[in-house]
């Protein structure tokens, strides 16, 4: 298949929707397919990252015009629904199949696409737009008529798409009572390879981690991740256990407010903070399996990507009963749930999890085994499925619209 992919967030700019992208545009181009990914602009800078930091060489990446750069998230940029340049280079590609991955002016730009090349538009649903607890950490009015606004027009951009893809099932039943209907398929990850015990004993030596336990968080530093409930929980737990660490890896616009809450908490010194790691830099190195048990505190998480590459490299995961995350964590099983925003709670379950080795172990092990399921070349196989179905129905519509319509004349027998 000739496959377009289509999202307003793409690299430089590191979100869960980026992620699933690249995951699943490499994913589809190691199987044989043709892929071309459409993103917003940027220069020469957001091609040249795209192209070396994690995408197969046979990928190419098309920059929409018109993009502007967004001054509350560094590396964003929004893009003016200009159509005519993008849908001749589409044409160009002639794609059997278009995917986008958000509703704004490049997802738009993909459903004009699609309706111009006559060829079907598959439509992920990433971002629960309408959630107060999102809505909240960004620039918007949060008022109940303004989230309405964006539940709705999220759900009128995804009844044009010809297949709608939920990550997860809390997604499904929320596209659901807006009278949508979804297939689950998860964003996917790669199945990463293991590196030897001793490599990672020597980095955690090398960190200063070699007495633990070191909890772990994995993602943006930014305020929809309720990183300070994290902080609260650590600081909690230290007060019985000194020698645990809480290890960050990640940046984000939020930097200098996470560390001056850790001071303030008087736990800077058992914070370490490693900065933006290359993501493809991270997951060759193992980086994560430094820590012993990964911490998440985010409410808005339909597919938390950190999570399942959490679990995917055996951490067992402490996350808040809230949206997707209880689809990955079983409590009790694979990790702990707490009530969102109960740092009391979650610095409870930190701490049994410092006192007891052989839980840890086999919380791990489970969290291993839900990861199998979510390895990128299933979701890809479930991609494939999914495309190729929209493909003939489309096919059928087009052939039945564009097959002309004859009266029929009476034969001398039929008319007397």
């Amino acid at each position: 298949m000739r496959i377009a992919l289509f999202s307003d967030s793409f690299l430089p700019y590191i979100c869960g929707a980026t992620f699933a992208l690249v995951n699943q545009a490499n994913a589809l181009a190691a199987r044989g397919h043709t892929v071309r990914i459409f993103c917003p602009g940027g220069g020469k800078r957001r091609h040249a990252s795209a192209r070396s930091v994690e995408l197969d060489g046979s990928i190419e990446v098309e920059r929409v015009p018109l993009a502007l750069p967004w001054s509350g998230q560094p590396n964003l940029d929004v893009v003016l629904p200009t159509c005519l340049p993008t849908i001749a280079r589409a044409r160009a590609f002639a794609p059997d199949v278009i995917h986008a991955h958000t509703e704004w002016g490049v997802g738009w730009v993909a459903l004009l696409a699609g309706r111009r090349l006559r060829v079907p538009v598959v439509g992920t649903f990433h971002t629960f737009w309408d959630d107060p607890r999102y809505m909240r950490h960004f620039p918007f009015p949060n008022w109940a008529v303004f989230r309405r606004a964006m539940g709705a027009y999220s759900a009128f951009f995804y009844r044009r798409c010809t297949a709608t893809i939920a990550p997860s099932l809390s997604v499904q039943r929320h596209l659901r009572q807006r009278g949508l209907a979804a297939r689950v398929i998860s964003n996917g990850i790669p199945r990463p390879v293991l590196v030897p015990p001793a490599e990672i004993r020597a980095r955690r030596e090398a960190m200063g981690l070699a007495d633990g336990p070191v909890f772990l968080y994995l993602g943006r530093v930014s305020s929809e991740k309720t990183l300070p409930i994290c902080l609260d929980a650590f600081a909690r737990l230290l007060a019985a256990r000194p020698s645990a660490r809480f290890v960050v890896i990640g940046g984000g616009p939020d930097e200098k407010r996470f560390d001056a809450h850790a001071r303030s908490l008087g736990i800077g010194d058992r914070v370490v903070r490693t900065g933006m790691v290359p993501h493809e830099a991270l997951m060759a190195e193992n980086l994560p399996r430094v820590g012993d048990v990964f911490v998440t505190a985010s409410e808005t998480e339909n597919q938390p990507i950190s999570v399942l590459e959490a679990m995917a490299f055996g951490m067992p995961v402490i996350g808040p009963s809230a949206r997707g995350i209880p689809e990955l964590v079983e409590d009790g099983v694979n990790g702990r749930l707490f009530p969102p925003g109960d740092a009391t709670q979650l610095a409870r379950h930190m701490c049994d999890l410092a006192d007891d080795p052989a839980l840890r172990g086999e919380m791990a092990a489970a969290a291993a085994r839900t990861a199998e399921f979510h390895f990128i070349e299933n979701s890809a196989r479930r991609l494939e499925e999914l495309y190729a179905r929209c493909i003939a129905e489309t096919a059928t519509v087009t052939a039945e619209r564009s097959t002309p319509v004859v009266d029929e004349v009476p034969t001398r027998s039929q008319s007397d």
